[in-house]
């Protein structure tokens, strides 16, 4: 009789269990917002060419995908940690603006790790709180104020306004990273190739740089230069 050979079952794929959160908050948000599969992917690809599932995404990518369905009308519910002390806070500008921040230095290969869990050790050196969503305005301005200033030392970040005519400026933080990644990749090239860059990825046919970006464009262009200027430096794609 011939013995049978058990066939060895394949070990699953671990997911870190940060993505793991995301991958939860993407199926609550598509839930929430009605889409079905074929919308679901439509959104991915989108935001995310040649793209279509949420396993094909970076850590970063997931977590614009969820800031993308949060734009749409999906608000996220959070549960308040059982702990003694002081109580978490709603999340409101300050704490978005940490996390945009926090995303773009990934983006300028300043930090390795987009995670929420690494900003909150960042945040906790800083203004001694163990998560972003518990910080005071204080805090907040604190906690900004750093972030901004390691982009500039790290990857020359300018984020001076732009000047509008003779009096009038123009906040662009977007436009700022964006250029920075640009001087990153480009150290010896004019900074005005920019602008052609700016209308082939969209596919222009006119005129036009990334000052005229829509918020969305401006978002996926930061991550496609990011992906360059990561993998230049030899870092996490």
């Amino acid at each position: 009789m011939t013995a049978l050979r058990k066939t060895a079952a394949k070990p699953k794929k671990l997911v870190d269990p940060y993505r793991r959160r995301l991958y939860g908050k993407i199926e609550v948000a598509k839930k929430e917002l009605g889409l079905d599969d074929d919308a679901y992917r439509d959104i991915i690809a989108a935001l995310y060419p040649g793209k279509t599932s949420r396993t094909q995404l970076g850590t970063a990518q997931l977590v614009g995908l969820i800031e993308h369905f949060k734009s749409l009308g999906f608000k996220p519910k959070r549960k308040v940690p059982a702990r003694a002390g002081r109580a978490r806070l709603a999340d409101g500008d300050a704490q978005r603006k940490v996390r945009a921040l926090w995303i773009s230095l990934y983006h300028l290969g300043v930090v390795s790790d987009p995670s929420e869990k690494a900003l909150g050790g960042f945040v906790k050196r800083q203004a001694n709180v163990d998560d972003v969503g518990f910080m005071s305005p204080g805090d907040s301005y604190k906690v900004i104020e750093a972030l901004k200033a390691w982009a500039t030392r790290a990857a020359g970040v300018n984020w001076s306004p732009y000047q509008i005519g003779y009096s009038e400026t123009v906040e662009n933080p977007r436009c700022r990273i964006i250029e920075a990644q640009w001087r990153i990749l480009n150290p010896n090239g004019a900074q005005s190739s920019l602008a052609w860059w700016a209308q082939d990825f969209v596919g222009s046919s006119t005129n036009m740089s990334h000052w005229h970006f829509s918020d969305r464009e401006a978002d996926r262009a930061i991550e496609e230069l990011g992906r360059r200027v990561r993998a230049l430096k030899g870092g996490a794609k």
